[in-house]
């Protein structure tokens, strides 16, 4: 779409999974793209791959879960091309445990990454969103509207995550901002990976279960959101503003 090109694109979470996916997607449609995480070579590995393809993009080295870590993705955006169009807050956390094992600690990481982080990073980019009227896309979960067992952690802060959304989009209607959130179901993620590694004990084991979920007709592939991010991000959604938009392929219906 040549709607997107020059237009600068956050995504955090993005050295892996449905976040890089998304990265570069965006990239192929001509955006500037910054790619935020913690693992630095695999964020250098993500922008190398966008540019090999002709796209363009930054790596920017940040934990989320550090305050003020998304005021640096959004100085470095606007120092290297001075505007922001879009922001996909993709980057999440998991906790499976049972209720006897939660800590303090459990509930506050994640609240920091899954939302707080998020919010903020909104916050910073605001003057530069207001001027393009721009677009934000949460990556919520299916897990939201319905529970999965020791995950209410998880499944809780997605749900305030939804209402974080909604309120976006009311109290940012009239800059111009629009803010929609994508529900997945399970997908082919190394954020799989980790929710079976916190349920087993035997790490190749959980390995090898998570590999196996994944080839589950059930299961979506990180492209398949990224189709819809971009279509989110796009003016053909131009009236789609506040959606809070499941994707399960049907097989979650009944």
């Amino acid at each position: 779409m040549a709607e997107f090109l020059g237009k600068v694109a956050i995504v955090t979470g993005s050295t892996s999974g449905i976040g890089k996916a998304v990265a570069e997607t965006l990239a192929s449609q001509g955006a500037h793209v910054v790619i935020c995480g913690r693992n630095e070579e695999k964020g250098r590995q993500v922008v190398e791959g966008i540019e090999h393809a002709g796209g363009v993009a930054l790596f920017v080295q940040v934990d989320q879960s550090v305050p003020y870590a998304t005021d640096r993705i959004v100085e470095e955006a606007v120092k290297a091309w001075g505007r922001i169009d879009i922001i996909i807050n993709n980057a999440a956390l998991v906790c499976n445990k049972p209720i006897e094992a939660v800590k303090h600690e459990d509930w506050d990481r994640l609240f920091t990454v899954n939302i707080k982080s998020g919010f903020f990073l909104v916050q910073k980019a605001l003057p530069y969103l207001q001027k393009t009227r721009g677009s934000i896309v949460n990556i919520s979960s299916l897990n939201s509207q319905k529970n999965i067992a020791g995950n209410f952690i998880y499944d809780s802060l997605k749900a305030a995550l939804n209402h974080l959304t909604t309120g976006l989009a009311l109290d940012l209607r009239d800059m111009g901002i629009r803010c929609n959130a994508l529900l997945p179901a399970g997908i082919a993620t190394p954020l799989l990976n980790d929710w079976f590694k916190q349920l087993m004990e035997d790490p190749s084991e959980a390995e090898r279960i998570a590999e196996s979920e994944k080839l589950r007709a059930d299961v979506g592939e990180p492209q398949q959101v990224a189709d819809v991010v971009l279509f989110l991000c796009s003016s053909h959604a131009s009236w789609v503003n506040g959606a809070l938009i499941p994707l399960h392929g049907g097989y979650q219906i009944g």
